[in-house]
């Protein structure tokens, strides 16, 4: 309280020194001792209460920490962004290597397709000379038999 009456008191002196300074004719300014009113400025800044003197202490604390924290704000969002385009490609490279894989799946089963066709082609034709060949060797089984048969007597 008396810190704050003494604040008062030498606020009023202030006042009272710029009311009693004489007048610079038709300026509307006033003469002040330098001395005087620094001297005074001096006792006012001692006279604050330690409260105003904590509170400037707090704000320039304050100010401090909101700037630390929109520094590291700024770099959490950079490192976030980062982070996403790091998601994005390896995304991109899953997704390009999903396709290679479906590109080469489908070629694969193409391929086998193909083998598998030429596979049935190749055991049709072989099965068709095999056939062939035995016809014409049952053909000769036939004549061979039939050459061993006696032969029907007119006669009898």
């Amino acid at each position: 309280m008396n810190s704050k009456m003494n604040l008062i008191m030498l606020l009023d002196r202030l006042e009272e020194l710029i009311d009693k300074a004489p007048e610079i004719p038709l300026t509307g300014r006033v003469l002040l001792d330098s001395d005087d009113v620094l001297d005074l400025v001096d006792k006012i800044r001692g006279a604050f209460p330690e409260e105003v003197k904590r509170a400037e202490m707090v704000s320039t604390e304050k100010d401090r920490v909101i700037s630390e924290g929109q520094h590291k704000a700024e770099r959490m969002i950079s490192q976030a962004e980062e982070y996403a385009n790091k998601l994005i490609q390896e995304s991109e490279i899953t997704r390009q290597a999903q396709q290679e894989a479906d590109r080469v799946l489908e070629e694969a089963q193409r391929r086998a397709a193909e083998m598998e066709e030429g596979a049935k082609a190749y055991a049709n034709d072989v099965l068709t000379q095999l056939q062939d060949s035995l016809e014409k060797t049952l053909a000769q089984v036939t004549k061979g038999r039939e050459a061993l048969e006696p032969t029907a007597d007119p006669e009898a």
